[in-house]
């Protein structure tokens, strides 16, 4: 029913791509990107005090605090020296990346000052075909994609509108624009050489069945690896259960055959810092 490429990309020993590394090398998720520029129907953003609600919840969406480009820097310095070199630096929210010029400010800085830093970065591909260059530029070897859906009817009841400049576009004419922009910078990511995961929110009823099909179409434009999510309820989706472990496991076997599939994700906050499993809030220890 499905095809995929035959050559897949090496994984590099990254710990969001590659269980070998999950436990053994940090990563830093530097929360500068406040803005977002669609709506995610399972996204609230939260930026605030800690407190053990907020600390405990998972996703991007959630930061303690925002960090200035000069004390995101501050932070990239202190974790290396913590860390070593082989740690991943990430931005991944609370926004999306590619909506705050704070990114590319971050970025920037963080390469004048460590040339052979490893950058990341996590975005749900709206504003990738006009930054892909950029991000090339600065020298991003990691991308990560959210893709929830690879058929606009299924996309706008997941992203219901998004921002294209000061344009709200709502529907299935939104969702296509998504669609078209995501998939167009998965492929040109891929062949300017970076390695792509793409992330997609597992939500059950509305695109748990159709996670095969993404696998098969990302696979098919060169996707390293597959990273699905269980929904955690939030937002439109607070009355939601997440699919059960037997479903993402179903998926997952599903899946493995077209394109690898990533299984030690604990969705992380736009904070976390160090070790997955062990992680520190990137707020706490900035002066």
């Amino acid at each position: 029913m499905f095809s995929a490429p035959l050559r897949r990309p090496k994984l590099p020993f990254h710990p969001c791509v590659h269980e070998g590394a999950h436990h053994k090398i940090a990563r830093l998720h530097l929360p500068v990107a406040p803005a977002c520029n669609l709506h995610c129907i399972y996204c609230t953003r939260s930026i605030g005090p800690e407190n053990p609600e907020t600390m405990a919840a998972g996703g991007p969406g959630k930061a303690s605090c925002l960090l200035s480009p000069e004390a995101a820097l501050k932070k990239t310095a202190d974790f290396i020296a913590t860390w070593g070199r082989e740690s991943v630096i990430g931005i991944a929210g609370p926004g999306d990346p590619l909506a705050n010029p704070e990114t590319f400010i971050t970025l920037a800085a963080i390469r004048r000052r460590f040339p052979e830093a490893r950058l990341c970065l996590c975005t749900n591909g709206l504003a990738l075909p006009e930054n892909l260059d950029t991000l090339l530029r600065l020298g991003l070897e990691h991308l990560s994609i959210t893709i929830n859906a690879v058929d606009p009817v299924i996309t706008a009841k997941i992203q219901p509108w998004i921002l294209d400049g000061k344009e709200k576009i709502r529907g299935e004419e939104g969702a296509g624009i998504l669609l078209d922009r995501q998939l167009w910078g998965l492929k040109e990511a891929v062949y300017a050489g970076m390695f792509v995961k793409i992330n997609t929110v597992v939500v059950p009823g509305i695109n748990d069945e159709h996670i095969p099909e993404i696998a098969a179409r990302v696979a098919a434009l060169g996707a390293g690896i597959l990273n699905p999510m269980p929904l955690i309820p939030n937002g439109a989706t607070a009355h939601m259960a997440p699919p059960s472990a037997k479903k993402m496991a179903a998926l997952h076997e599903t899946c493995a055959p077209l394109l690898p599939t990533f299984r030690r994700c604990r969705q992380c906050r736009a904070d976390a810092e160090g070790i997955p499993g062990k992680e520190n809030i990137s707020c706490r220890k900035t002066a």
